[in-house]
C-alpha cells in the first residue's frame, strides 16, 4: 500500500516542500485542514487514475500468484487503495496535527502564567512558552536542518507508514526533551515505547538523565485516547466487551475467566532532568513494569486466512496473518496498586495521596487510575502444547520457549529482534504466541505451518545451539550447566534466568527432530479430511477423485471444502481453498464453445469479486498443474 501511495504522490506532480506548513492551514485554531489551494492540487483525474493502476498492476504482475492467494489482493483492491489515496494522505497528518495542538494550547497557558502576579507562575510560564515555541518550529520546520528533525514531510508521511520508510519506526511515540533555548522529539517504536516512555521511568539522551513526567495533552483531554477491551485470560485473546464468547478458545466468557480493561492508547510524553535518583526509584527500576500481551486475529471478512496444523501428538499451531498484538503496561512491579493515576484534562502524572487528598477536600478534576496500551498489527503464530504434564511443568515451558525461538532464528537467519515470543493464556488456553517484530513482517511463521519438515528443523538447530549432538543427543558441553548465553540465556530474559534448563528439554527436541508438520481442517486431519472430500465430489466426474488423490498422495494441501455454493455470479466450484480460490475440474464436457462460453463469463465474474479461478484441465497431467500452483497446494513432498 505504501509503495502505491508513492506512486499516486508521484502521478499528482506536486512535491511535496520542507514544511507542512506548505500542505496544512496552520493559521486555522480547529481542525488544521489541509490547505484550499494544495487540495486541488493531489486529485488526479479519473484517466490518470486509470493509467496508475495499470501500470501498477504490471509492475505487480510477477507477483500475481503469490499476491492471488492472500485474500485480500485483487484488481478491486488496487482500484479501492487510489481511490482512498488522497483521504489517507489527509488522515496520515493527524498525529502531527495532534502535537501541534498540543503545542499550541502549551504556549496558550505559558502566556496565561506570564500575566500573573505570582513570580513563580511567571517562571513557570516563561519556560512553558519557550517550549512551546520550539515545538512548533520543529513541527514547522523552522529554523531547523532537514535532517535535524522527524516532521521533515518525506521522512514523516514514511514514519506514518503512508510513504515507504523501513528506516523509521512506524508509527512511533514521541517525547519531548526540553534543553535550555532548545528542545528535541525523540521518537520510539511503540513496543519499546509502552517500557521506555511509561510514567516515571528514567531515560538517557545525550549523556543526561531524563524522567518521564506528563503526556501531552491536546486540546480536549486524554478522554478521547481511553479505549475498552475485554481479554479472555485462557487464552489471551482479547475481544469487544459485548462479545461473549472468546473468538479463539471458544471459552463463554464469565467473571472467572474474563476481564474487563480501561486503556489509555499511549499519548506523547514530555520529560524534565533529573539530577538524581532516589532509592524509590532505584527499587522500581529494578523491577520494572508488569507489561502483558493479548492478541486479535484478523476478521473473518479480511481475506486473511488463520492456518492451523500439528506436529505429531504434541503440538499445535495456529498461523494467523495480520493479527492484532496489544501490550498492555499494568504498572511498576514494586507497587501495589495497578497502571497510573493520570490528570486526564492537563496529562500530569499525579501521586496516590495527592489524588487522595484532592477528593477528600472535594476538588473537581478527572483524575483516573488508567494502564496504558499499544497495539500493531503484525504476523503471529499461537504454538500450544496438547499434553497437560508438559504445559504444568515451568522449567520445561520456559526452557522449550527459548529454544524453539533461538532455533527458529537459526533455521531461517533471523536476527534475535526479528522474532518475539510470549507465554500467554492458562490450563487449555496456556500457548507459545510468536510474532514478526521486523517492519513488514519476514513470512517465517508461516512457513512453520506450510513446511513438513519446517519444526524437524527447527529442533535440529535447536539442540546444536544447546550444546547437544543433533543426530545422537549427546551433551557437548565441557560442563553441566544448565543455560548459558551462547543457549538459552538473553538479556531479554533474565527474570525467567532460574528457570531454563537446556537438559529438560533436550528428550522432547530430539523426537521433534522426526516430526513433520501436518495440516488441519478445522476438527479434522489430513487424512480425515481426504475421506470427507472423497464423499462430497461429484459422482458422475472422476477428474475430481483423481485430482484429490494426486493432492493427498503427494503431500499437497488439501481443499476445505467441496461442491462449494457462490451466489454471485451464482455457479458451484468443485472445489475451494480458503480465502479466495475457486477450482474447477474441467472433463470433457467443457470443451462444448456454449459450455466454454459460460465458463468464461461466470469465472470472470467472480475474478471481478476478488476471487482467483483454478482450472484443472481432464486433457493435461494433474501433476504438472498442481505444480503451477504451489502458493495454493503447496509444494508437497514428493
Amino acid at each position: 500500500r505504501a509503495h502505491m501511495h508513492a506512486e499516486w504522490l508521484a502521478q499528482t506532480g506536486v512535491p511535496l516542500k520542507a514544511s507542512i506548513s506548505e500542505v496544512i492551514e496552520v493559521s486555522n485554531d480547529g481542525d488544521l485542514p489541509l490547505l484550499d489551494t494544495a487540495r486541488p492540487q493531489f486529485m488526479i483525474s479519473p484517466r490518470l487514475k486509470g493509467e496508475l493502476k495499470d501500470r501498477i498492476l504490471k509492475m505487480l504482475k510477477s507477483d500475481m500468484n503469490e499476491l492471488g492467494v492472500t485474500g485480500w489482493f485483487s484488481e478491486g483492491w488496487t482500484q479501492t487503495v487510489l481511490d482512498q489515496a488522497f483521504e489517507r494522505f489527509d488522515a496520515a497528518f493527524d498525529r502531527w496535527r495532534e502535537l501541534y495542538k498540543a503545542a499550541t494550547q502549551q504556549l496558550i497557558n505559558g502566556q496565561r502564567l506570564r500575566l500573573s502576579r505570582d513570580r513563580e507562575e511567571q517562571k513557570k510560564g516563561e519556560i512553558l512558552e519557550r517550549e512551546a515555541i520550539r515545538q512548533r518550529n520543529l513541527l514547522l520546520q523552522e529554523n531547523v536542518e532537514r535532517e535535524e528533525s522527524d516532521f521533515y514531510p518525506y521522512r514523516y508521511l514514511a514514519s506514518e507508514g503512508f510513504l515507504p520508510g523501513y528506516n523509521f519506526p512506524a508509527l512511533p511515540v514521541r517525547a519531548w526533551v526540553p534543553r535550555g533555548q532548545r528542545g528535541d522529539f525523540i521518537a520510539r517504536p511503540r513496543f519499546r515505547a509502552i517500557r521506555e516512555f511509561a510514567p516515571h521511568n528514567i531515560l538517557y539522551h545525550e549523556g543526561a538523565k531524563w524522567k518521564v513526567s506528563r503526556f501531552q495533552t491536546p486540546p480536549g483531554g486524554l478522554s478521547q485516547r481511553m479505549i475498552k477491551k475485554k481479554i479472555c485470560k485462557t487464552c489471551a485473546a482479547f475481544t469487544d466487551v459485548d462479545n461473549d464468547i472468546c473468538p479463539v478458545c471458544n471459552t463463554r466468557f464469565d467473571g472467572s475467566n474474563s476481564m474487563v480493561v480501561n486503556l489509555l492508547e499511549m499519548p506523547n510524553v514530555v520529560v524534565k532532568r533529573q539530577e538524581r535518583i532516589t532509592s524509590n526509584e532505584e527499587e522500581r527500576r529494578r523491577w520494572g513494569y508488569e507489561l502483558k500481551m493479548a492478541y486479535r486475529f484478523a476478521a473473518a471478512n479480511s481475506g486473511h486466512r488463520t492456518i492451523t496444523a500439528r506436529v505429531g501428538e504434541d503440538i499445535e499451531m495456529q498461523y494467523a496473518p495480520a493479527a492484532t498484538i496489544l501490550i498492555v503496561n499494568h504498572g511498576w512491579r514494586s507497587m501495589n496498586t495497578e497502571g497510573f493515576i493520570v490528570d486526564m484534562e492537563t496529562g500530569d502524572l499525579v501521586k496516590e495521596e495527592d489524588a487522595k487528598n484532592a477528593q477528600s477536600q472535594g476538588e473537581r478534576s478527572d483524575v483516573r487510575h488508567v494502564k496504558l496500551a499499544v497495539q500493531d498489527v503484525q504476523n503471529m503464530l499461537r504454538l500450544r502444547l496438547l499434553k497437560k504434564e508438559l504445559r504444568e511443568d515451568p522449567v520445561f515451558e520456559a526452557s522449550l520457549k527459548y529454544a524453539l525461538k533461538r532455533g527458529i532464528e537459526k533455521a531461517f537467519q533471523l536476527e534475535e529482534s526479528e522474532l518475539v515470543v510470549e507465554s500467554t493464556g492458562q490450563d487449555q488456553g496456556q500457548a507459545f504466541v510468536f510474532y514478526e517484530a521486523s517492519e513488514g513482517g519476514s513470512g517465517v511463521l508461516r512457513r512453520l505451518v506450510e513446511e513438513q519438515d519446517a519444526m524437524a528443523r527447527v529442533a535440529l538447530e535447536a539442540l546444536e545451539i544447546l550444546h547437544f549432538d543433533p543426530d545422537t543427543g549427546k551433551n557437548l558441553a565441557s560442563d553441566n550447566h544448565r543455560a548459558c548465553y551462547e543457549c538459552l540465556l538473553s538479556f531479554s530474559n533474565q527474570r525467567e534466568a532460574g528457570l531454563l534448563d537446556r537438559v529438560r528439554v533436550v528428550d522432547f527436541l530430539l523426537a521433534l527432530r522426526e516430526s513433520k508438520v501436518t495440516s488441519m481442517y478445522g476438527t479434522r486431519d489430513r487424512q480425515q479430511q481426504y475421506q470427507w472430500l472423497l464423499t462430497k465430489t461429484d459422482s458422475r466426474s472422476s477428474l475430481e477423485k483423481r485430482f484429490l488423490d494426486v493432492l493427498y498422495q503427494d503431500g499437497h494441501r488439501l481443499p476445505d471444502q467441496a461442491q462449494y455454493g457462490i451466489q454471485e455470479p451464482r455457479c458451484i466450484a468443485d472445489f475451494f481453498c480458503e480465502p479466495n480460490v475457486c477450482v474447477f475440474c474441467d472433463g470433457s464436457v467443457h470443451d462444448d464453445p456454449h459450455r466454454a462460453a459460460s465458463d468464461r463469463q461466470i469465472r470472470d465474474g467472480l475474478r471481478n469479486q476478488g476471487y482467483r479461478v483454478i482450472a484443472i484441465r481432464y486433457d493435461d497431467e494433474i501433476k504438472e498443474q498442481i505444480r503451477e500452483y504451489p502458493e495454493v497446494f503447496g509444494t508437497g513432498h514428493v
